[in-house]
């Protein structure tokens, strides 16, 4: 099913680009951007789970519990793989189709880790506001909101934020601490969200499953593109920044990919199916992978896209 969406997606996006760029408008375009250590500087999850810990010291299990039972899951998992890989062809053993194949054989596993948290209650009994405010601890890299605001200023842009954190409000608070414009019309954000009761205005324990693998980013970024056009009358432009394997559906899917990092499960895989980093993909040379190390590096790539008018934006 990601394979279809995928191999789908690329097929419109390559026609639109190449064939029918719009004439009397300047092509609108969407920044999507991972969270947890592509905007940050580490993965934020333990933090979100800190949050309710301190409010409930003798009812929460410790965190390395959650990430061993993940860790068992995936090794078990990785040896089944590598044993069923080493059984097959090369030419078949590493393909797109082998690497959908792969992403769906994880999706059960991360689905029942946030099933774990919910079964424990773990990010039960906080608020929104307390979410809000653990967030403004988190470290950003470098330039990233500086970046984000550049690019929300431009009336061409919308900026949307996919990650599989467990908590929005946590990640608004994050990028609102350190100014990004988060109360802009053209910036969203996408995650798991922890159930809050109607009644206390607290967490129930429950996590909504929102953004659990690599299809749930495939399918926000199609229903975005989808949105813009029907709005703004051309299919837009698609960056997406990213750093593990999760986000490499969506690098691939996107007309300009950002891999943020040496992330060694990506850079492989992109290696075995002979995707070169800063090379064209595609009809009409659309879709591009680069590797970046800083936002910097990322402002660089696309200043010939992000302008305060819109009127490079093509």
């Amino acid at each position: 099913m990601l394979a279809r969406y995928v191999r789908s997606a690329i097929q419109v996006s390559c026609h639109m680009t190449s064939a029918t760029k719009p004439m009397t408008r300047r092509r609108s375009a969407i920044l999507a951007v991972d969270f947890d250590e592509t905007l940050t500087t580490h993965c934020t999850l333990v933090s979100v789970i800190a949050v309710a810990r301190q409010k409930h010291h003798d009812r929460r299990l410790d965190f390395q519990w959650f990430t061993d039972e993940y860790m068992k899951d995936l090794d078990v998992y990785e040896s089944k793989w590598k044993s069923a890989v080493s059984d097959k062809a090369l030419s078949t053993a590493w393909s797109h189709k082998s690497l959908i194949a792969y992403l769906e054989g994880l999706w059960p596993i991360e689905e029942t880790s946030l099933e774990r948290l919910s079964t424990h209650k773990v990010l039960a009994g906080v608020s929104r506001k307390e979410f809000r405010i653990a967030g403004t601890s988190t470290e950003l890299r470098p330039g990233a909101a500086a970046f984000i605001n550049k690019v929300l200023s431009n009336p061409r842009w919308r900026v949307c934020v996919i990650s599989t954190n467990w908590s929005e409000d946590f990640i608004r608070g994050a990028l609102e601490a350190v100014g990004v414009n988060v109360a802009s019309s053209a910036f969203s954000i996408h995650c798991n969200n922890p159930v809050f009761s109607p009644d206390t205005g607290l967490s129930t324990g429950k996590i909504e499953p929102r953004v659990v693998w690599a299809k749930d980013k495939v399918d926000l970024l199609i229903r975005a593109k989808l949105s813009v056009k029907q709005e703004r009358g051309n299919v837009p432009l698609l960056v997406y920044v990213g750093d593990s394997l999760t986000d490499l559906p969506a690098l691939l899917l996107a007309d300009i990919g950002l891999l943020f990092g040496n992330d060694q499960s990506v850079t492989e895989w992109c290696r075995r199916l002979n995707i070169d980093f800063g090379k064209p993909r595609g009809e009409g040379g659309c879709g591009i992978i680069y590797q970046v190390s800083s936002w910097g590096s990322v402002e660089h790539l696309l200043r010939g896209h992000v302008d305060s008018d819109g009127s490079k934006c093509s």
